[in-house]
């Protein structure tokens, strides 16, 4: 992510995380292949969670560490 991104995604309020699903989201799932059914992050983010779901848990966790550095 660059400085523009990190910034939309630490100054989002937490209801405003869905918006983010588009973008980030389809980027996260493609890079980390969370459509890959043997895939571990996948599986880190729930049993049998869906890729687009799990995308969301990753960038729920990327905005709380964002939160705590800020």
């Amino acid at each position: 992510m660059n400085d523009t991104e990190c910034r939309a995604v630490t100054s989002a309020e937490e209801d405003e995380l869905v918006e983010f699903h588009f973008c980030l989201g389809v980027a996260i799932r493609n890079a980390f292949w969370l459509h890959n059914p043997g895939s571990e992050l996948a599986a880190a983010c729930g049993t049998g969670i869906h890729p687009d779901d799990a995308s969301g848990v990753i960038i729920r966790a990327l905005w709380e560490r964002l939160q705590d550095d800020a």
